[in-house]
């Protein structure tokens, strides 16, 4: 997507389309019959954006599949960038992933007390944790009824649902999580930034403007009402504009905008103060601790050059650093550096 269109976020990032040869490309889906006394559920919405956007993305995703889990950080990347998408999310479990069926059912029971994207994103971050009792644990934590909860498991309230989708996925052709259909277009395999956000660029720029969804604004208030005391600033503090921008070290879309900033910054050096606020997204594991990492460079002085720094190498040391594996024989990629030691090489440069 084109950088000047999202400025506040910042455009995509440019990756390379990741290998879709991973060991869920083969899996078969799930063929469980439901229980013989199981109640109709009742729907569930599994929708996220608005139902006047001109883009729908309809995935179809497994909760313990890894390229499911990092294609569910992209989609939610786009969804922060514009109001045009809407995602569909259609389950999908493997039936090779033993607890996969039983996380789509949490996922729905959630859903029923108004929750489903709530638990949707934590049974992604918690993908290698998905028995019985651990859903009973997010379920507590996310302040469900758990009685309630226990008894749609318990009862298979929501396999139906399930296997209404990999009935759909079956007929619409689909062997592999994820897969996406964005306005109909087929997209296989894990899909980054750039490809699905290409996809999606390429159908907007034949929607007319007056057919797309209209962007919002949150809030209008003066800057001096965001307290700016202890953010790292640059720029006078006399500047006439203030630009101040929650960000998240780990965010791709944050790298990009970086460089934008400071060439905004060097073409108005006396018109313009920019405030840095942190922001690390919970998506993103790394991010606090390379938070952290700014501000005791801060206490040195080099809160920006590590600002910089961080934001420059973010390929080596951010989302990427986590890697699906290799081929479909399940080769293992090769080891990265742990992040604290990285950042302690990056302090002594």
């Amino acid at each position: 997507m084109r950088s000047h269109n999202y400025l506040p976020l910042a455009a995509l990032l440019i990756l390379a389309a990741p290998q879709i040869a991973t060991p869920q490309a083969s899996q078969q889906y799930s063929q469980v019959t439901p229980p013989a006394k199981a109640k109709p559920a009742q729907p569930v919405s599994t929708v996220r954006g608005s139902d006047k956007a001109p883009i729908t993305v309809l995935v179809f995703s497994d909760f313990e599949s890894f390229p499911c889990a990092r294609s569910a950080s992209v989609i939610d990347g786009l969804l922060q960038q514009t109001r045009d998408v809407r995602v569909i999310f259609k389950h999908a479990p493997a039936a090779s992933n033993p607890n996969a069926m039983l996380a789509h059912e949490a996922a729905l029971a959630g859903g029923a007390q108004g929750k489903f994207w709530e638990m949707h994103d934590t049974l992604f971050e918690n993908q290698t944790h998905l028995t019985r009792a651990d859903l009973l644990g997010y379920a507590k934590s996310l302040g469900l009824d758990l009685a309630a909860f226990e008894r749609a498991l318990d009862n298979h309230t929501y396999r139906p649902i399930v296997e209404r989708d990999l009935a759909e996925a079956a007929g619409l052709g689909v062997t592999t999580t994820p897969t996406f259909f964005v306005n109909g277009r087929r997209l296989v395999g894990p899909q980054g930034y750039a490809s699905l956000g290409a996809v999606i660029e390429s159908l907007l720029a034949g929607i007319p403007p007056d057919k797309r969804v209209r962007e919002e604004i949150v809030a209008a208030g003066p800057a001096q009402q965001i307290d700016l005391e202890h953010a790292p600033t640059r720029g006078p503090a006399t500047a006439p504009i203030s630009l101040v921008e929650f960000s998240d070290f780990e965010c791709p879309f944050c790298a990009v905008t970086a460089p934008v900033v400071r060439q905004l910054l060097l073409a108005y050096p006396t018109q313009v103060r920019f405030a840095f606020k942190h922001y690390p997204l919970p998506m993103h594991k790394e991010s606090p601790l390379a938070h952290e990492a700014a501000l005791a460079a801060g206490d040195q002085g080099k809160f920006w050059a590590m600002h910089d720094l961080l934001f420059a190498t973010q390929a080596k040391w951010g989302v990427n650093r986590v890697q699906a594996r290799s081929s479909a024989n399940g080769a293992e990629s090769e080891p990265v550096p742990d992040l604290r030691d990285d950042l302690i090489a990056k302090a002594a440069q």
